[in-house]
């Protein structure tokens, strides 16, 4: 029976934990390294030349994203599947684009995360099917329309940190929820909203929520 090697890369221990009580339960997987930095990774993954690469959309602020691109560039035949916390359009039509073969939500449960790896290994393209159905459009036809882009505009100029505590606030999370979530200080956290709030243009949580629903990072 062959085996397939994994590697994961999240820059959070837990979903590490996680993600291995997961590829454990099937045989033919085998975990053969993990990490949570750009450059280790990297590193780590060009040395061990591993068959699937289960990776974080976000690693310490940088892009698991650009990550999955430089990998690719070099060793086209591993196959990366983003594990993501978010169904952002413009997020997963890039990891498409750069030979991403998979983008799994991270609070799917084990079995579709396992169907998604079995799905890759086939050699098929996996959208997990709880992203909504206005993201998978805009997949399907690989084009953003003027209007959209116009209106992601300001959400572009905002660091990758700052993209993710816009989606965990108008989730609804608090600002220490937030901190406990992502390792960081309230004050940190204080410092990235301040900063969304003035890139955005936007002086109040609702107006936040309704910016989001206006760009489609929430239905």
């Amino acid at each position: 029976m062959k085996k397939y090697n994994v590697f994961i890369i999240d820059d959070h221990p837990p979903i590490r934990e996680g993600m291995k009580s997961i590829i454990k339960k099937k045989p033919i997987l085998n975990i053969v390294g993990e990490s949570g930095t750009f450059q280790d990774a990297y590193e780590q993954v060009t040395k061990l030349l591993p068959d699937i690469i289960l990776m974080d959309v976000s690693i310490h602020g940088d892009s698991g994203i650009e990550l999955s691109n430089k990998i690719l560039k070099e060793k086209p035949n591993i196959k990366i599947i983003i594990i993501s916390m978010y169904a952002r359009t413009e997020y997963i039509i890039k990891a498409i684009e750069y030979g991403v073969k998979g983008y799994i939500l991270k609070d799917s449960d084990s079995s579709r995360i396992l169907k998604g790896i079995d799905a890759v290994i086939r050699g098929e393209l996996f959208v997990d099917s709880h992203i909504s159905n206005k993201v998978i459009s805009k997949l399907m036809n690989k084009e953003i329309d003027s209007k959209y882009k116009a209106e992601v505009d300001d959400y572009k100029n905002l660091s990758l940190r700052e993209q993710e505590i816009l989606n965990l606030l108008v989730e609804g999370l608090s600002v220490k929820d937030i901190a406990k979530q992502l390792y960081i200080s309230n004050k940190t956290v204080e410092t990235h909203k301040s900063s969304i709030m003035n890139k955005l243009k936007c002086t109040t949580l609702v107006g936040l929520v309704r910016y989001a629903i206006q760009i489609g990072l929430v239905d």
